[in-house]
């Protein structure tokens, strides 16, 4: 009996508590959550691909095509250095975030800033793994079962947080939909079968 209690409670905590997290965002976010903290903010949030110039939230920016977003970002200054805040969106109801990528540009180029950012994250996060990334160097975290955080040194870095659950999910939906989408078929028609 003790044990299907404990189960119920693994299966109804809170996603915050099982959530990979940068800063203010979460995975595991609703949509509708990533614009009302962006609102509480002041954060300039906006569908990837939109090219604007507020320096906080604009209620204009939130339209039908921010809704189907794969991806929201704003600009903003991390550690000196300007950085593009990426929030992916999974595709399915309800649309939540299962990965938070960070992509550094400036000067943050430089080897002294790479080495830094790493020494950072081992301080929080403990020793990583090494490896590869399309043939670039890369280090993984895995502070929970689910979550990673790995850190790519591209000629510029792009650390990303994610849920690896939703992110295969959603990967693997969106792999079905651009398989779908080559072959002619629709969302439509499936509910004929």
């Amino acid at each position: 009996m003790f044990h299907k209690y404990i189960i119920f409670l693994l299966i109804f905590l809170p996603n915050s508590v099982l959530s990979a997290q940068f800063d203010i965002w979460e995975t595991g976010m609703t949509l509708s959550q990533v614009v009302e903290t962006a609102r509480q903010n002041d954060i300039p949030i906006r569908q990837s691909g939109i090219i604007g110039i507020n320096k906080g939230f604009n209620q204009k920016l939130i339209n039908e095509r921010f809704w189907e977003a794969d991806s929201v970002e704003y600009i903003t200054t991390l550690l000196g250095y300007g950085a593009k805040v990426i929030l992916k969106i999974h595709p399915d109801w309800p649309r939540r975030v299962y990965e938070i990528e960070i992509r550094f540009a400036g000067k943050s180029s430089s080897q002294e800033f790479k080495s830094e950012l790493v020494k950072m994250l081992t301080e929080k996060y403990g020793r990583p793994d090494k490896s590869s990334v399309n043939l670039h160097k890369a280090y993984r975290w895995e502070p929970d079962e689910n979550d990673q955080i790995l850190l790519t040194m591209y000629s510029f870095p792009i650390l990303s947080y994610a849920d690896t659950l939703l992110k295969n999910h959603a990967l693997k939906q969106k792999g079905y939909e651009a398989q779908n989408q080559k072959h002619g078929y629709t969302k439509k028609d499936s509910s004929k079968f």
